[in-house]
């Protein structure tokens, strides 16, 4: 929306949708969209000279390694983009991956995707065997993994055929030259050179740091102490509600449903009465349920009179409300009320005239006994 920087706030869970790159040991973390990171240098030899080799039905960077018995790291791949209806050819080290965030921001486009097929035949190119030797009229990228090693295989840019040691700058070069690798786990981290982990999250909030990229378009602008005139410094933030609401309840649930923490739970207690068709049970729960509204407690009353038992302690469940209290004909022979905290295993009782205090006390505990 405007501005390069800013800072994301994720919880972390299995089924985020983002996924974030982070070092155990120290505090860098960083979306994988803007995450760097370091990797094994391949080491330097003595540079030789341009060699064609015949490589038959070789179309990946892993059949080539396998081929040659060489690591992919002494392969560089070619991948095709279109950049504003414009190609590019992008040059990378093979055993890494393109950024695609950082290709975008590296060539301010608008509009970058992967060429499709067509347009990289009419560019001249040979998918499969492609690369930057020889290239001319389409604009290079190479990640800056190129310029350390050597002696690299690469495309022939002529089907089945490669080159073996192939060197930047001596055989090909490219327009731009920078980190455009994705990071991944398993790569050492930029700060302290441990292992990098990853895990995923749901985005919950964003803090943009706008710059002045609107105040200078719209012309707004303060007067300093000296009388000069100084576009306004812009940032924004977004809170997703909706999205914290989802991302508690991926961290907070079990295999029957929801368990609301206390906090956030839309109501504080479950009311369950069964065999409401029984006038005790209905004016027993009636009553209890104006109690707790009473005391300032917020419940969801089920009094349907069509449900059975487990229909109802399985819908509580699911709902996983804080609290539940459980009237029925047998609990109201003993002169008590079922409670039962939606994390425990085990309902407890407690006297009717003591319900409304248990229930406060299982609140403050944060719902459980």
């Amino acid at each position: 929306i405007g501005g390069k920087d800013s800072h994301e706030f994720l919880l972390a869970t299995d089924t985020g949708e983002d996924t974030v790159i982070t070092c155990p040991s120290c505090s860098y973390t960083a979306n994988a969209e803007k995450a760097e990171s370091t990797y094994p240098e391949v080491p330097s030899e003595p540079e030789q000279p341009l060699e064609e080799v015949s490589t038959p039905g070789i179309k990946t960077i892993a059949g080539l390694a396998e081929f040659l018995d060489i690591p992919e790291s002494k392969t560089l791949k070619a991948v095709f983009y279109m950049s504003d209806g414009e190609p590019v050819f992008v040059t990378i080290r093979g055993d890494l991956d393109v950024n695609e965030v950082k290709l975008k921001n590296a060539l301010q486009s608008h509009n970058l995707r992967l060429a499709e097929d067509d347009e990289v035949k009419a560019a001249g190119l040979v998918a499969g065997s492609a690369s930057a030797i020889g290239l001319s009229g389409i604009k290079g990228v190479a990640d800056v993994s190129v310029t350390s090693g050597n002696n690299f295989v690469v495309g022939a840019n002529k089907p089945d055929t490669h080159f073996k040691g192939a060197n930047y700058p001596r055989d090909f070069q490219a327009d731009i030259v920078t980190d455009i690798a994705l990071a991944q786990p398993g790569q050492l981290c930029p700060r302290c050179g441990h292992i990098l982990e990853s895990i995923e999250g749901i985005e919950v909030g964003h803090i943009f740091k706008l710059g002045t990229f609107f105040s200078e378009a719209l012309g707004a602008e303060f007067l300093d102490s000296e009388g000069k005139q100084h576009p306004i410094m812009m940032g924004c933030y977004g809170i997703g509600v909706g999205r914290l609401l989802a991302a508690a309840v991926e961290q907070n649930h079990d295999e029957k449903g929801i368990v609301f923490p206390t906090p956030i739970a839309p109501y504080q207690a479950h009311l369950v009465g069964l065999n409401m068709s029984k006038q005790e049970v209905a004016e027993a729960s009636d009553k209890l349920y104006q109690e707790l509204e009473a005391a300032g407690i917020e419940v969801l009353y089920d009094d349907r009179d069509d449900a059975a038992a487990g229909v109802k302690f399985n819908d509580a469940d699911l709902l996983g409300l804080p609290v539940r209290l459980v009237v029925s004909p047998r609990n109201l022979e003993a002169g008590v009320v079922e409670v039962k905290g939606r994390a425990e295993s085990e309902a407890g009782s407690v006297p009717l005239d003591g319900v409304i205090e248990e229930v406060r006390r299982r609140l403050a505990a944060g719902g459980e006994e």
